[in-house]
């Protein structure tokens, strides 16, 4: 019996010793909840850090697949071991060196290929623990602008050939008519070539009668789609030699296709062929010039009128912030050790809000911006710890810039990629609480980015500026609230 006792005692010590030394040196892996997605060519960064911010320079740190055995990055004893590596991964694949004393594990995989599309292992491993987290890298590739021909395999039959080549992944092909309704089409045969990208051909019979045929090839992933569309006047179908012109009318015919232009061929005069149209160039002049156009002088003194002075609020600051004394400049700095509370950013979210919240009216401010920020608002209900996503349905308006990546989107689900040209240095926000929409600025130019319409929130909840930087070099810089007088003047 005594036996017994000092067996059961030996090892509650040391389950208690075994549990103390654990405890010190415990941490979780933690990555992005979303999928990083990249096109073939491009660098990516996939996101990984240990909670606490503990240092992982002495810590065996190993990115894999499939095979634990056959990593894409291991580093262990202070330096990489590339005898185990992935041959595949050799030159491609590091870490950030610099930022492992913070915790940050993530990797870098340059000039991405189709191959590196698939899920990816951040393991951390020290004496007396390990954790993994899983990242998802999806590679997508936009294929060509899709060609609509017209063929005759022979008889009184004809059919329209839709293809597109360079997508990854395989794309979905829709064909409309001028109705917008959808036609049945046999199920589009797929090739690959050389690189592992998809060509796609489809076809769908066309009857004897008047009609625009619409193909739209949309990307699995989120990205605009692209669309061909052709016109099939009644006169083409009067004997058999008038295969022999529709062919070579056919051949002539290319066109891009968004929601606006269908909208706008759909009144042309059915009996009208459609000849060569650069309608690309057109697009691009369309929105080159809508780019270039900026908001008129009065519109805009009414958007400064509603000025209001912005101010960061220090106990909302994730501790991996640095913050002016003045409360007018962020960046990301060493984390600090602070008092938590429930209004305060932690995990991932480098975050700060304003110390002023705006329940009715409008508010407008600018910011002077870094190299990599987001930048909006959002209602004080929205989670503020943990891992949520900058979006609408969280209770998140804002835009998104990276420079590094060449990215500018408004974080929508899914996001909206921006043109970055309209990548600003001072962005202008202006929030309308009555109209429940936001609007983005390039105080520069004077140019509209984008507006959400969408906010939704409860009557007389507080909605704030937020802010979140990734830059260490650079701050975010909440500019001095302007000053107008509205008055008639001559835009320009």
């Amino acid at each position: 019996m005594e036996s017994d006792q000092s067996q059961w005692l030996f090892v509650t010590l040391l389950f208690l010793h075994q549990s103390c030394v654990s405890r010190s040196e415990w941490f979780q892996v933690r990555g992005p909840a979303a999928p990083v997605v990249v096109s073939p060519g491009e660098d990516a960064v996939l996101p990984c850090y240990l909670s606490p911010d503990i240092s992982a320079e002495d810590l065996e740190i190993r990115w894999f697949r499939e095979d634990y055995n056959n990593p894409v990055c291991l580093y262990e004893s202070g330096q990489y071991n590339l005898v185990r590596q992935n041959p595949a991964y050799r030159d491609r694949a590091c870490l950030f060196l610099q930022e492992l004393h913070r915790g940050n594990v993530s990797l870098t995989l340059r000039d991405v290929r189709r191959s590196d599309h698939g899920r990816y292992s951040c393991f951390v491993e020290s004496e007396q623990m390990d954790d993994e987290a899983v990242i998802d890298l999806g590679v997508r590739a936009l294929g060509s602008q899709p060609s609509v021909s017209l063929h005759s395999p022979g008889g009184d039959q004809a059919q329209l050939l839709c293809r597109s080549e360079g997508w990854f992944p395989q794309p979905a092909v829709i064909w409309t008519d001028r109705d917008g309704n959808e036609v049945t089409s046999q199920p589009p045969t797929v090739d690959t070539d050389s690189q592992g990208l998809l060509s796609v051909s489809s076809y769908i019979p066309v009857k004897q009668e008047s009609n625009i045929f619409s193909c739209l090839v949309r990307s699995a992933l989120p990205e605009p789609d692209w669309g061909s569309q052709l016109h099939i006047p009644r006169d083409y179908f009067p004997a058999p030699s008038g295969w022999m012109v529709a062919l070579f009318l056919t051949a002539a015919v290319t066109v891009a296709a968004s929601v606006l232009l269908v909208i706008q061929w759909r009144r042309m005069d059915k009996q009208e062929i459609l000849w060569t149209l650069n309608v690309n160039n057109l697009l691009q002049r369309e929105l080159d010039a809508v780019k270039r156009a900026p908001i008129p002088k009065s519109q805009w003194q009414w958007i400064c009128s509603a000025a209001a002075a912005v101010t960061l609020d220090p106990d909302t600051a994730h501790c991996g912030l640095s913050l002016s004394e003045d409360g007018k400049r962020v960046r990301r700095g060493e984390r600090k050790s602070l008092s938590d509370n429930p209004h305060r950013f932690d995990d991932w979210n480098y975050c700060v809000v304003s110390r002023e919240a705006f329940t009715s009216g409008r508010h407008y401010w600018e910011v002077e911006v870094n190299d990599w920020w987001t930048i909006g608002v959002t209602r004080e209900s929205a989670e503020r710890k943990g891992v949520f996503s900058f979006s609408p349905q969280q209770g998140y308006w804002c835009l998104e810039s990276n420079s590094y990546w060449s990215c500018f989107s408004a974080l929508t689900a899914p996001e909206t990629r921006l043109p970055l040209s309209l990548q600003p240095r001072k962005l202008g926000v202006c929030v309308d609480i009555e109209e429940r929409k936001v609007s983005f600025y390039t105080v520069e130019s004077r140019a509209h980015v984008y507006t959400f319409t969408d906010m939704v929130f409860p009557q007389g909840e507080k909605i704030y500026p937020v802010f979140y930087t990734w830059d260490s070099d650079k701050d975010l810089e909440l500019l001095p609230a302007v000053s107008v007088e509205i008055k008639p003047v001559t835009d320009s």
